[in-house]
């Protein structure tokens, strides 16, 4: 949570000195954005009741915000988020509980003690008999006031939401999720409204009135 916070910080900056504004971070055609509320509160359920909720609250939620990610696959940022929600599921559902490298919670200077503990039951330590361990927290995040352990799951969901708030700042966001940003040449120009619907259809050499 430490290195997602430090990174929107800087990338509210970042799109503050690039002449961007919160205003036009506002206007991102986000769809179904209910999906991400239902999603928070599975995810705080199952970590309130524990044990193998906590996995499917995970799984479930993390499922939710895919859907979410999915269908506004055009903003700028969605792909890295989505992309990392999914490794850490993945890791998670092999395992039971996030795997924690201890080198790495050294580096860091976290302590281990609740995981070897058993008292934090969403983490685990990492051993020999740990699945896929280069997906758990390995990535130490030194940071002066909380330093923590996060994943390379962590990495892409930091590493996209300070991209979509970089793009959505600076109004670029917007044109990425209209769709046709990217078509060549001989490929349809496609206008459209602030909600993402197409209004015309405007063919390289043709105009239509």
């Amino acid at each position: 949570m430490s290195l997602v916070l430090a990174v929107l910080l800087v990338a509210l900056v970042l799109g503050w000195l690039a002449g961007g504004s919160l205003d036009r971070l506002g206007e991102l055609p986000l769809r179904r954005r209910w999906l991400v509320v239902v999603a928070l509160g599975t995810q705080l359920a199952g970590t309130l009741l524990g044990g193998p909720f906590f996995v499917a609250g995970l799984l479930v939620s993390a499922a939710l915000v895919v859907v979410f990610l999915t269908r506004n696959r055009g903003v700028t940022g969605t792909g890295l988020i989505a992309l990392g929600l999914l490794t850490n599921v993945l890791v998670v559902g092999v395992n039971g509980a996030m795997p924690v490298s201890a080198a790495a919670a050294a580096r860091a200077g976290v302590s281990t003690q609740d995981l070897l503990t058993g008292a934090d039951a969403r983490h685990e330590p990492s051993g020999e008999a740990t699945r896929l361990p280069w997906l758990g927290d390995v990535v130490p995040v030194p940071l002066p006031v909380r330093p923590e352990v996060v994943s390379a799951g962590d990495v892409l969901v930091a590493a996209g939401l300070g991209q979509l708030v970089v793009v959505g700042m600076i109004g670029g966001g917007q044109r990425a999720a209209c769709g046709g940003a990217g078509r060549q040449r001989r490929a349809p120009l496609r206008v459209c409204n602030p909600g993402g619907r197409r209004q015309e259809e405007v063919h390289h050499g043709q105009e239509r009135s």
